[in-house]
């Protein structure tokens, strides 16, 4: 595994960065002071030397002395005028030179006649020349000296005939740097540091809140999914090493987009607070409990005695938030999905363990229990589901699935009112297929429009057989969430009928609760159209706890299908007689045919007759037939006199 390279923090790199730019400025400093006081020296040396040239050695000096050096008595008479003043200067020398660059004067008697005859070229010329140099003979040795060359005229003329030469010692100059340095620099290094630990608490105060933010979700302060990634890498390898039972769960709120939409983002984001500090408080501290995003949670527990104790958590967790919240003084029930998935059994890193709670999630969803442990022969996405998915895609092709109608008859008098279909997949190997095998892989892989479209496109055709062989028996389908967020299901169900040449009022389409809750504006788009094409519409499984009044309110139903679990537990329970009852008095006040499916006794059919239930459905009555069959049992009811 490749390893990562050392990287600096946001503070790190500051500190680093800053130092080094108040390094730089600091040096910048010292270069321009250092620039700054060498140049005030040179200004001062030259005005001195000026001063020099024009009130002595202009007055003291005659034509005759720039003729050639000066003799030791006329030199000691300069020495009066010239020298003496630079007395307080330490070590400032004097120097005469003629036009020809012969030293005729010099405050150092020895130097007098020597000859530099490149010291006076520019100078003759006028310029004024100022520089720095090494010793007073500028030969590279000894202690550094500021040398000023100015043009001298003794004689009165309008060109100079001599050069007067200053040299005043640097020693005075360097420590002025010096001083005004170190002041400089303290009062530089102190002021940015007042700077810096300001900038610094800043800068530490938002690298604090940037890796926080980085690793906890701003909404309700739980770790994140990169901090869960974290801490369930840690928590995994531990419990690798001690051989210790780890369990991912993956939470997903029923109902929430319906609650988001109807009462508003900020309603919903208040509940997700809530319903974050609901699991807090049903868990231990050791477990880790992480927002996924929207409204996905997860909890990471890392100290389990048993697979058991997951699955006891996991409902404590749902009756937690099965308790109503108060929002916008409105009570809310809200339910959960949970999938579970454990370590060593189900994967050993947590991006494996997150893809496969999600595959027990969605189990759990869609199968009901509310709870599911992650199953392989489940996953869409193990090789073999994968395997099986691609045989479902080569099935549609060719043509491997079949359907079978279950009859649904008339509580009152028996009548065949029509049959729902039902599709099977008749694979070459593995047998007769029943939807619970393949259809859910089939929604997870994308191919459930395919199979859809093909439903349909069958059952019209067969409506229009029976409606030639004067048989009036509309043909119901399932409809799949996908199928109802489709912008194109109108189009595609108008077509079908178009080309199977049957009205819109011989298809009914049936749709579950959380079909419809999963995006309800959607959904109620798209129905009211095919409403509209004459289509009936019914709602299946009603009564599972995912309704919305309000919503059934608003869709453009024809039936309601109670579900089979309360039909069947009616003659034997009471609560689900009551459920039942209330549901048929639902949909008569609703303008809506009521459909119990799951009739199995004739006691059961009996009950349903004396609540005046509209049409039964159930084993009790017939299984799901292939056509044949179909055909037989429905002639057979026809010889009897029952159709």
């Amino acid at each position: 595994m490749r390893q990562r390279g050392f990287r600096l923090s946001l503070l790190g790199r500051f500190s680093l960065l800053s130092l080094l730019a108040l390094t730089v400025l600091g040096v910048v400093v010292g270069l321009v002071l250092t620039s700054r006081i060498e140049h005030r020296a040179r200004t001062n040396a030259t005005r001195l030397a000026v001063v020099m040239a024009r009130t002595g050695a202009a007055s003291a000096l005659t034509p005759a002395d720039l003729r050639g050096p000066v003799s030791p008595r006329r030199a000691s008479v300069l020495d009066r005028t010239l020298k003496r003043p630079l007395i307080g200067n330490g070590a400032a020398i004097v120097k005469v030179y003629n036009d020809k660059g012969t030293v005729v004067y010099a405050g150092n008697h020895e130097q007098i006649g020597e000859r530099e005859p490149d010291e006076v070229t520019r100078p003759l010329a006028g310029s004024v020349v100022n520089e720095m140099a090494r010793g007073t003979h500028d030969n590279g040795k000894g202690a550094r000296m500021l040398s000023v060359y100015l043009p001298l005229s003794v004689a009165g003329g309008a060109r100079p005939d001599g050069v007067f030469e200053l040299y005043l010692p640097y020693a005075p100059v360097a420590a002025a740097i010096a001083h005004d340095t170190r002041i400089l620099t303290l009062i530089l290094i102190a002021g940015l540091l007042l700077v810096w630990l300001g900038l610094f608490r800043i800068v530490a105060s938002a690298s604090r809140r940037l890796r926080r933010q980085a690793r906890e979700d701003h909404l309700t302060k739980l770790p994140n999914r990169a901090q869960l990634h974290a801490d369930g890498a840690r928590a995994l390898r531990s419990a690798t090493r001690s051989d210790r039972l780890v369990a991912l769960l993956l939470i997903d709120l029923d109902r929430f987009k319906e609650i988001n939409d109807t009462l508003g983002h900020e309603q919903g984001d208040m509940l997700l607070i809530e319903v974050a500090a609901r699991l807090r408080d049903a868990l231990r501290p050791s477990d880790v409990l992480a927002r996924l995003g929207g409204d996905e949670f997860a909890v990471l527990i890392t100290e389990l005695p048993d697979r058991g104790a997951a699955v006891e958590l996991s409902g404590r967790l749902r009756d937690a938030l099965a308790r109503p919240f108060a929002l916008c003084g409105v009570a809310i029930e809200l339910g959960a999905s949970i999938g579970i998935a454990f370590r060593g059994d189900h994967g050993n890193d947590l991006g494996t363990l997150l893809r496969r709670a999600d595959v027990a999630m969605y189990e759990a969803k869609h199968g009901g229990s509310g709870i599911a442990t992650y199953e392989r022969s489940r996953d869409p996405y193990s090789p073999d589901r994968l395997a099986l998915a691609s045989e479902l895609r080569r099935g549609i092709a060719d043509g491997e699935l079949v359907l079978h109608y279950q009859p649904k008859v008339a509580v009152d008098g028996g009548r065949v009112t029509g049959v729902e279909a039902l599709v099977r997949w008749q694979h070459p190997t593995r047998g007769l297929l029943a939807p619970a095998d393949f259809v859910p892989l089939a929604e997870r892989t994308g191919m459930i429009g395919a199979v859809t479209h093909w439903v349909i496109e069958t059952a019209l055709a067969q409506s229009r057989v029976w409606a030639d062989a004067g048989l009036d028996l509309p043909v119901a389908v399932n409809l799949s969430g996908a199928d109802v967020l489709d912008a194109g299901l109108a189009d595609t169900i108008a077509a079908a009928l178009d080309h199977a040449g049957v009205a819109g009022n011989r298809l009914e389409c049936e749709l579950s609760e959380d079909t419809v809750l999963a995006d309800p504006g959607r959904a109620i788009e798209s129905l009211t159209r095919l409403r509209a094409m004459g289509v009936r519409l019914s709602l299946d499984d009603f009564g599972q706890g995912q309704s919305s009044l309000s919503y059934l309110k608003r869709l453009p139903l024809d039936e309601l299908k109670i579900d089979r679990s309360f039909v069947m537990g009616m003659a034997t329970d009471d609560s689900d007689a009551a459920i039942v009852r209330a549901t048929i008095d639902l949909g008569r006040h609703l303008g809506l045919s009521v459909v119990a499916e799951g009739v199995e006794t004739d006691e059961v059919l009996s009950s349903l007759a004396d609540l005046r239930c509209d049409v039964a459905q159930g084993f009790g009555l017939s299984r799901p037939l292939p056509i044949e069959e179909l055909t037989r049992w429905l002639d057979e009811r026809a010889a009897a006199r029952v159709f």
